[in-house]
């Protein structure tokens, strides 16, 4: 009974009952609704779990001659509705195991009281399930961290339950939601280190991070870099030195073992072929990275893709020639984005809440830039910067630089011909430009811990899109074709971009019936979605 009224006293009843809610929808949806194979990969991440559900340990990336990472014949078999059907080459082997050691607990249980595939080849599938119940609990968590109270916590924390893209994600076997979890949690202690100042939190961090990268490989990489450098940053206890290196080496530590793994396979620490055929152009293209972003709707595409990407993949009478498959395979392979009012009302949510983060970024650069800061006990590295700043009369000279740059740059992007591009995207680009270009040296301009947190967001979520672009451009110049353009790839930085939402709600007193309307906007388009067009696909495909 006490530990029930502790559940309530930490989390208000309506977040409750909307983690319990989604966590029926998706668990609906993953044994009802989500074909298998529907989701992106799950054929090779659940050939994964099975592998570890079955003992035959974790696999080991090698060409299907070799045979040691297999999506095997019976998966195939199902896929492809044939009794004869030879195994694939399993590239979801190059991920680290710890989602797969999690997801292969329902299935190894499963096996002992069942043999009927259909429902074996679902179990995975809870993981999921509840990741994504869990998630919303953690944010709404992270959002009372930063002092938003609890009916805008419970909305803001809900919206992200009623994108279809995450239902969808956790209703199929794959490590996305997982992941999104793990970094969830890593932004929760990460927030709570910067502003109680505990050590114990960054550690905590330290550690998240380090199960999400032995989740994934290289996305959280991308966001662990910069997470613990703002980390030490923020370290205001004595013995800094040793905390540093505490801190570094928690976070890296699975990454490291991961790397040495791979270096003793094969010979390099960041292998992830598996072969040595690679597919690509005879000659590499030559564009700049700017032609690169205005010729091709790699951005639009993943903007969508986050919101809503459905696929099929199954019998049919086409030719496909899975990755590094020798022989074709007689199969359909069927994608839509989500279009209509639903990802159009994304969209209008999207640019709502850019111009709250540009009104919001712009009252603190007027607060800096009018307003001597108090002097401090802190002992941080960043209020050591900031006080120097202040003591030399660069504060207000360091502002005007700051916006002239960000601008500047947002300018220059913007100013481009995007062909690809409609005005709400054009928007949400150059947006994202000025908060994150003008966050990084405003966060060494900010004696507020609050501010900064969300400061860091802004500049983090610059960085890994500038990454996440960078790789797709390296892709496009060797293949020729757009490939990577997911928008689930973001889910690592999302709960960082929330919580930088959370604290301008928070300065700009935006009201909790804003909130509302934006959650019963994304259910409606999310409910529709499925009706009108998820639902309808899946019929006509698999019918």
């Amino acid at each position: 009974m006490q530990r029930i009224q502790n559940i309530f006293l930490h989390y208000s009843l309506p977040i409750l009952l909307i983690s319990l809610l989604f966590f029926v929808k998706t668990l609906y949806l993953a044994f009802c609704v989500t074909p298998f194979s529907a989701v992106p990969d799950e054929i090779g991440h659940y050939a994964y779990v099975q592998d570890i559900a079955y003992g035959k340990g974790i696999p080991v990336l090698s060409s299907p001659a070799v045979g040691k990472s297999l999506i095997g014949a019976d998966i195939m078999g199902y896929v492809e509705k044939n009794t004869d059907a030879k195994p694939a080459y399993n590239w979801i082997a190059q991920h680290p195991p710890i989602y797969y050691a999690l997801a292969a607990i329902p299935l190894k249980i499963g096996s002992w009281f069942t043999s009927d595939q259909e429902l074996l080849l679902r179990l995975p599938r809870i993981v999921s399930a509840l990741s994504g119940a869990l998630l919303l609990l953690v944010l709404f968590q992270t959002f009372k961290v930063v002092g938003l109270d609890t009916p805008r916590a419970n909305g803001l924390a809900a919206a992200i339950g009623f994108i279809p893209m995450v239902s969808h994600l956790s209703s199929g076997t794959t490590h996305d939601i997982p992941l999104f979890l793990f970094c969830a949690l890593a932004t929760y202690f990460f927030a709570r280190h910067i502003v109680e100042r505990q050590i114990k939190d960054a550690y905590w961090c330290a550690t998240w991070l380090a199960i999400a990268s032995g989740t994934k490989m290289m996305t959280p990489w991308v966001l662990l870099a910069p997470m613990i450098f703002f980390l030490i940053f923020e370290l205001s206890t004595p013995n800094k030195i040793k905390h540093v290196l505490g801190i570094s080496l928690t976070a890296f530590s699975i990454p490291i073992i991961w790397m040495v793994r791979n270096l003793v396979y094969f010979g390099n620490p960041l292998y992830t072929s598996g072969t040595e055929r690679k597919p690509g152009l005879d000659v590499a293209l030559n564009l700049s990275f700017l032609d690169f972003i205005h010729s091709q709707p790699a951005i639009s595409q993943t903007i969508n893709w986050f919101y809503g990407m459905f696929v099929y993949l199954g019998a049919g009478r086409e030719n496909v020639l899975l990755q590094y498959d020798l022989v074709p395979r007689h199969l359909n392979f069927i994608w839509f984005a989500v279009r209509g009012f639903p990802y159009r009302g994304f969209l209008d949510i999207l640019f709502f809440l850019l111009n709250i983060f540009l009104i919001y970024i712009l009252k603190l650069l007027w607060k800096i830039f009018k307003k001597n800061p108090k002097k401090t006990e802190d002992t941080s590295l960043i209020y050591y910067i900031n006080s120097r700043l202040q003591e030399h009369h660069y504060r207000k000279p360091l502002s005007i630089i700051s916006v002239i740059v960000a601008v500047y740059f947002s300018i220059y992007v913007g100013s481009a011909n995007f062909t690809n591009l409609s005005f709400l995207v054009l928007f949400s680009v150059v947006a994202s430009i000025f908060l994150g270009t003008l966050s990084l040296p405003l966060s060494f301009l900010s004696t507020d811990k609050i501010d900064r947190v969300a400061l860091y967001g802004f500049f983090i979520n610059l960085f890994f899109s500038i990454i996440f672009l960078y790789h797709i451009y390296g892709a496009y110049l060797i293949e020729g074709q757009l490939r990577a353009t997911q928008g689930r790839y973001f889910y690592p930085v999302i709960p960082l971009l929330l919580l930088s939402a959370a604290v301008a709600f928070i300065r700009l007193r935006v009201p909790v019936i804003v909130l509302n309307i934006i959650v019963t906007i994304l259910a409606c388009a999310e409910l529709s979605t499925y009706i009108l067009q998820v639902i309808p696909f899946y019929l006509k495909q698999y019918s």
